[in-house]
């Protein structure tokens, strides 16, 4: 609002009057203004606090799923690289069968 009346010509006698209705009209813009920008902040606060909350307090079927999910990453990680498991089929050879390596 100020930088919009700097550029209006000043008067010699010394500040500029300005009717009732721009000063109830800029008014109630700033105050639009703050109300909006105070609601946006309120809710990216709630969102912020909804996913921390799910995070450290969540539901029982989410967390039976987290549990499971971590017992798979710890058996992965258990395992030897260089060794898959065996998860072939009792007919299937292996496929370093024509090394001739005893296994």
């Amino acid at each position: 609002m100020l930088s919009f009346l700097a550029f209006l010509p000043r008067p010699e006698g010394g500040t500029i009057k300005i009717s009732r209705e721009w000063m109830e009209a800029s008014d109630w813009f700033v105050l639009f203004t703050l109300g909006t920008l105070l609601f946006l902040l309120g809710a990216f606060a709630m969102w912020a606090w909804l996913i921390w909350r799910r995070t450290t307090k969540p539901e029982p079927h989410i967390k039976l799923l987290m549990e499971l999910e971590e017992e798979s990453a710890g058996e992965a990680r258990t395992t030897t690289p260089g060794v898959e498991p065996e998860t072939r089929a009792p007919w299937e050879q292996a496929p370093d069968w024509w090394k001739k390596v005893d296994h």
